[in-house]
């Protein structure tokens, strides 16, 4: 079905390519730039610069995953901090290949699934937060942090999404049970977060480079190695 200019989705009209949330926020934001271009026009730039702040942090794009057998796809837009291994006791129970992203303020807020395959663990680890005006915030091993575990053909996949320093909140759109394609919605985090995914180590091979840049959903991360 084509996109269209403004849809609803749960009551909520979406504007094209932004989160339904930021909808009313874009409606004033331009109501009050209209106003000051009548009563007070050298204010009418900073109200939409304002505006136009407030669309770039809610932005939640529709993307097309690419159709390839045994892919494993960016769960965030952002950049690639670290390849290693780890013993992960959460919900693979066995080694790991653990691969590190993080994502700025201004990147898409938007986290995606890997792969294709049911939601079968969710855990959510409170964070320790500091005053926003504290600008490194909470240490990363203290931030407020969600596990999403998926049940794929491949096997079990697992990802540990983390809030950034300037970030408050993680919204979870998935339930326990859910069947999510590859580069499904599962989160958005706000103002920069840290996503790892985390695969058996038998099962991935050729992950990317720390400092390569990826897109959600869309960026190719690894391929199911041969059986």
């Amino acid at each position: 079905m084509p996109e269209q200019s403004v849809s609803s989705s749960h009551g909520k009209v979406r504007l094209p390519g932004l989160d339904p949330e930021v909808t009313p926020m874009i409606g004033l934001g331009l109501s009050v730039t209209g106003i000051l271009l009548g009563l007070r026009p050298r204010l009418a730039p900073w109200s939409l610069a304002l505006t136009a702040l407030t669309a770039l942090l809610y932005r939640d794009p529709e993307r097309t995953t690419p159709e390839a057998a045994g892919a494993f796809f960016a769960p965030t837009d952002g950049v690639v901090t670290g390849v290693g291994e780890t013993y992960e006791h959460r919900f693979l129970h066995t080694d790991a290949v653990q691969l590190s992203i993080e994502s700025s303020p201004l990147d898409v807020p938007v986290q995606r699934s890997p792969v294709a395959g049911t939601v079968a663990y969710l855990e959510r680890v409170a964070g320790a937060y500091r005053p926003l005006w504290e600008l490194h915030g909470a240490p990363p091993e203290q931030r407020e942090c969600q596990y999403i575990g998926i049940l794929a053909e491949c096997g079990p996949v697992l990802l540990a999404v983390s809030v950034g320093p300037l970030a408050r909140r993680i919204a979870c759109r998935v339930s326990v049970g859910d069947q999510v394609g590859a580069g499904a919605r599962l989160t958005t985090v706000r103002f920069g977060a840290r996503v790892e995914l985390l695969v058996p180590r038998d099962v991935i091979e050729w992950l990317p480079a720390p400092g390569d840049r990826l897109r959600a959903g869309v960026s190719t991360v690894g391929r199911m190695a041969p059986l």
